[in-house]
């Protein structure tokens, strides 16, 4: 089974900081990408005068096709298939390449490196969500320990010297985001490569998005307990948390990989994991969140997504199309909501993903799937199915987040 049967799940280089960052931020937030020219390409050399910092690539475990295939493919229904055919896939197949194509995507988020400058972007978005954009250096050092000691023992592949300080290296990863004055780490609001931008809310989203870009780089390994940590407002009983873990879990699927059916495995692989960290303490079958600080850490890193997606949800309530004769392409419809939000928040902004049009066309593909507006394969026609089902669905959904979250 080696050779062609086999495949080696070598994890793409994790980047301590890219090159197109500040590109791939404007694309995020809708800005067309600038045509590549020659003169360009020569002016383009002055990035390797720049420093970005490390590269890690790390080989996982060795996948045999053959073996994981036992049991799941027939291999006698190809046997005798001449390969100058190709005969249709049959269903189980199907399920099988399928299930290995996650099972190879969950190996190479297994397999990447974390490195301090993404938790640092973490921390500070903590903050700015409580409206403070500039942090004391000391301060800032002392929370970046206390975050990468949480990743470490979550099982994060974190790059981390307790004992080598390295707030300057980290600050530099960030820059020109992030910058270190008089003692103080500050966050621009408006960052002087976005000196481009028309409009000051997109100017203060560009340091959001790139701070959030950042922090996404560690969220899939702590989305589950993270997801917990958002239910988990209150104590809950475990059949209710498994059951609202479940709805969060279908509302987050384009934003993040789950291996599909594996939701009861993986809740009790995250409960117990929280459970023998001291954080979440079950007793006569109700789980209660114990540690405030780690949950206020970890819920900061869910709530901008399911904030956004309740702002979308919110103007699809009032403005979507109700009828196929009425409806719109799901890139207009995204750029109106982004519109929307825009005008709904103004500043100051706490919230890169509310501008960031992934986000907010993964808020309705999501809707899609659960059939709550009809949306064609070509994306060019989208409206609501019934608006009735749709509001009750949604709030059933701000409930299950929070009694506060619901804006509707």
């Amino acid at each position: 089974s080696s050779g062609i049967n086999a495949e080696w799940p070598l994890r793409p280089g994790s980047y301590e900081k890219t090159v197109e960052e500040n590109l791939h931020v404007r694309e995020m937030m809708g800005i067309p990408k600038p045509k590549e020219s020659t003169t360009g390409l020569i002016k383009a050399r002055a990035i390797l005068d720049n420093n970005y910092g490390r590269i890690h690539v790390k080989a996982g475990q060795i996948i045999s096709v053959y073996e994981a295939a036992v049991g799941k493919v027939d291999r006698k229904l190809r046997a005798v298939v001449p390969r100058a055919i190709i005969p249709s896939v049959h269903p189980h197949e199907r399920t099988f390449v399928n299930e290995l194509a996650y099972r190879i995507l969950l190996e190479q988020q297994a397999n990447a490196v974390v490195f301090p400058c993404s938790v640092l972007a973490a921390v500070l978005l903590l903050h700015i969500k409580k409206k403070v954009w500039s942090l004391d250096l000391c301060k800032a050092e002392s929370e970046l320990m206390w975050a990468c000691d949480l990743l470490i023992k979550m099982g994060c592949n974190l790059v981390w010297d307790r004992k080598q300080s390295c707030m300057d290296h980290v600050i530099r990863m960030l820059s020109p985001v992030v910058y270190c004055e008089e003692g103080h780490v500050i966050v621009h609001k408006t960052p002087p490569t976005a000196v481009y931008l028309s409009s000051s809310v997109f100017k203060q989203c560009n340091s959001l998005i790139s701070l959030g870009r950042r922090r996404n780089e560690f969220m899939h390994s702590l989305i589950h307990v993270a997801m917990l940590a958002k239910i988990l407002f209150h104590p809950k009983s475990k059949e209710r948390t498994l059951e609202q873990y479940q709805r969060l879990r279908d509302i987050m699927q384009y934003e993040f990989v789950f291996m599909p059916d594996s939701a009861p495995a993986d809740f009790e692989k995250a409960t117990k994991q929280l459970i023998n960290l001291d954080l979440v303490k079950l007793t006569d079958n109700v789980y209660k969140f114990v540690d405030m600080e780690v949950k206020d850490f970890l819920v900061s890193l869910i709530d901008p997504f399911l904030i956004t997606y309740m702002d979308s949800w919110q103007f699809c309530i009032s403005y979507m199309p109700r009828t196929l004769q009425h409806s719109q392409s799901l890139k207009n419809l995204c750029k109106r909501i982004q519109t929307y939000i825009s005008v709904l928040y103004c500043e100051p902004y706490l919230y890169g993903e509310s501008i960031n049009l992934n986000v907010i066309e993964n808020s309705i593909l999501v809707l899609a799937k659960l059939s709550l507006v009809s949306l064609d394969k070509g994306k060019t026609q989208v409206f609501c199915v019934d608006p009735f089902l749709f509001s009750n669905t949604i709030r059933e959904f701000a409930l299950t987040i929070h009694p506060m979250t619901s804006k509707l």
